[in-house]
C-alpha cells in the first residue's frame, strides 16, 4: 500500500498549521504583556501618562491636554 506524495504533504502542512496556530493562541497574553509594557513605558518616558479607563488604556502626552481648540 503505497501513500501519494501529495496526500502526505497535505498533512504534513496541515500539522505545521496546527502547531503553528497553537503556539500563537498560548503565546498571546505574554505578547500583548510585553506590547503593552513597552508602550507604557514609552509614555512615561515622553512625560505622558498612562490611563487606564475600563478595560482600554491610553497615553495622554502633556501637549494633546492642553489643546482645547
Amino acid at each position: 500500500m503505497r501513500m501519494d506524495l501529495s496526500v502526505v504533504t497535505i498533512g504534513v502542512v496541515v500539522a505545521l498549521t496546527l502547531a503553528a496556530t497553537s503556539f500563537r493562541v498560548v503565546t498571546a497574553p505574554d505578547r500583548i504583556r510585553l506590547r503593552l509594557d513597552s508602550a507604557r513605558s514609552t509614555c512615561l518616558h515622553q512625560g505622558g501618562e498612562w490611563v487606564t479607563e475600563g478595560r482600554h488604556a491610553a497615553c495622554v502626552l502633556p501637549e494633546a491636554s492642553k489643546k482645547t481648540d
